[in-house]
């Protein structure tokens, strides 16, 4: 059996009693902490994979008091309560950073990411030593105002990673049998490898969408040196956006069904598309003003292009509107440039 010294043994007797009648006080900072840093992100518009946070059990707190062997367990354990803020991508970590730097007074901060090896145990985050700012008064906040929480900040990698290294039950990189080293730091850089390429693919894929605005800027333009741009999500996106300013404009998966159709329906380029409406615009126009959508007088930005190729394109129509003969009216068709 293990045996603990009778002076940590009173440690943490008196630290447990203190915790038992700060309890709803942890619990109450708990639900403030975690409301501002939902509050902000969102203000902030920096999207994060989730907020979790959670009160340091009686036996984790007796377990660090019993490791760190401290002198006044209270004051130094500063994570008693703690809250971890998990993003998207490295670049997000400084953004939220700053954004908890200014909503929150910093005791204390380390940076667990910028200039650590790889291969160190475990996996890497930002952590913040804080408590509520000044600012926060009355009788919500006087009597949690000046206790002390920490905020950890990682990706999903460095979550995952840290996740399956604390289920491997190693403590320390001592624990790690040296047989199994190798592979351990393998796998920590392959979470760090992954992570690096997450940032790299969403820079290139701002870029991308970006330099397709452009593109399809200058086609609208009728500029003869726009290139010609494939049909994906991205260019189909910018192009209704851009080619339909006011209309109502569907969400991403409507927009993602629509590129599946038209991929379907032989259509590959954003210029097949647009020559299409181009040369129905004058029967779609009609077409909407006869048969308008059973939700409003206009149809919205993707329902221009279904009713377009549908007028325009006999074989769409059939496969996606088998059974409407409105697509037929003559009045409508002779519209139609050939």
């Amino acid at each position: 059996m293990k045996m603990v010294s009778t002076g940590i043994e009173e440690k943490i007797k008196e630290a447990l009693e203190v915790y038992d009648k700060n309890f709803r006080k942890y619990e109450e900072l708990e639900k403030e902490v975690v409301h501002i840093l939902d509050k902000q992100l969102k203000k902030e518009n920096i999207k994060i994979h989730s907020i979790t946070s959670r009160i340091k059990t009686k036996e984790s707190l007796a377990e660090k008091i019993e490791r760190k062997q401290y002198e006044n367990p209270i004051e130094e354990i500063t994570d008693i309560v703690g809250v971890r803020v998990v993003c998207l991508f490295i670049s997000d970590i400084d953004r939220i950073g700053q954004c908890i730097k200014a909503n929150f007074e910093i005791i204390d901060e380390e940076n667990k990411i910028n200039g650590h090896d790889i291969s160190a145990f475990g996996y890497m985050s930002a952590h913040f030593i804080a408590k509520l700012k000044n600012e926060y008064t009355g009788p919500r906040y006087d009597h949690i105002k000046d206790m002390i929480f920490e905020i950890q900040v990682r990706t999903i990698s460095m979550d995952a990673w840290a996740n399956i290294s604390h289920y491997l039950d190693y403590k320390s990189e001592n624990d790690i049998p040296k047989e199994l080293k190798r592979d351990f730091y393998a796998l920590s850089g392959l979470f760090y490898v992954a992570d690096t390429h997450f940032e790299m693919f969403v820079k290139s894929s701002e870029h991308f969408r970006k330099e397709t605005a452009d593109i399809i800027s200058d086609m609208l333009k009728n500029e003869e040196t726009h290139k010609n741009v494939d049909i994906n999500f991205d260019s189909l996106k910018t192009y209704l956006l851009q080619k339909f300013p006011d209309r109502e404009h569907l969400s991403d998966k409507s927009v993602s069904t629509l590129v599946d159709e038209l991929i379907n329906a032989g259509y590959t380029k954003i210029t097949e598309i647009d020559e299409v409406i181009q040369k129905t615009e004058a029967a779609f126009n009609l077409y909407e003003s006869m048969f308008p959508p059973a939700t409003g007088r206009r149809f919205a930005d993707a329902g221009v292009v279904r009713i377009s190729l549908g007028i325009f394109d006999e074989q769409y129509r059939k496969s996606k509107y088998p059974d409407d003969s409105t697509f037929d009216s003559q009045e409508i068709q002779k519209l139609v440039i050939r």
